[in-house]
């Protein structure tokens, strides 16, 4: 059986660093915050919060539950967006693909998805 996407390399502790940085940044910008604003909230300086967005570092737990609730973003979403299912697709990877759908067309997926969950778990069910 083929699939769509090609498998993806696992990323390493560098890699996996510089893009959790992006992605703080990417909600810390599409929140409006400065870095010294989000920086202010968490307690900590705007310098470790720059090492963290280029991806130098990564914030405490703490800060990390802090984050998520400053940014209005689900820690399931926060933290495991980039965890990889079979070495091939990430929950990130999903969430890029739907943001270039229309809302109509993402309901359509999620729809498609969510009866095929359903089917595959009542033949499960049956077996």
């Amino acid at each position: 059986m083929k699939t769509i996407c090609s498998p993806v390399p696992k990323m390493n502790t560098e890699e996996l660093k510089l893009e959790f940085g992006k992605y703080i940044k990417k909600h810390r910008n599409a929140k409006g915050f400065t870095q010294q604003e989000l920086a202010d909230m968490l307690g900590i300086t705007p310098k470790a919060l720059s090492c963290t967005e280029r991806g130098e570092t990564f914030p405490c737990y703490e800060n990390i539950f802090r984050m998520a609730e400053i940014l209005d973003m689900s820690l399931d979403e926060f933290i495991y967006g980039h965890r990889r299912f079979y070495n091939t697709l990430s929950l990130q990877e999903i969430n890029n693909m739907l943001e270039a759908l229309s809302v109509e067309e993402q309901g359509l997926v999620l729809c498609i998805l969510k009866a095929t969950c359903e089917s595959i778990l009542k033949k499960q069910a049956s077996n």
